[in-house]
């Protein structure tokens, strides 16, 4: 029970730094002016594309109607596993 008591002492000692440490960044923030200024320009928007077009790499190609290969077979076929 001692040791319960003790990770909860822990615990709750920590909460109460880190929120010390939150108010004190922020009360240096305010006190230091708190806005960043930046010199440099300002980045160029993208430019956004026009209208899609066919270029000159589109080639149009009938299909054939029967496939050039009836049905695919190896040239070489292993014996089954474990027979043999």
């Amino acid at each position: 029970m001692a040791q319960l008591m003790t990770a909860r002492r822990i615990k709750l000692a920590l909460a109460v730094l880190g929120g010390a440490a939150v108010v004190t960044m922020t009360g240096l923030s305010v006190v230091t002016g708190g806005s960043t200024t930046t010199d440099l320009p300002p980045a160029a928007a993208p430019l956004l594309p026009g209208p899609m077009t066919q270029g000159d790499t589109v080639t149009t190609t009938i299909p054939p109607s029967t496939l050039a290969v009836k049905k695919a077979a190896p040239p070489v076929k292993a014996k089954p596993y474990g027979k043999g």
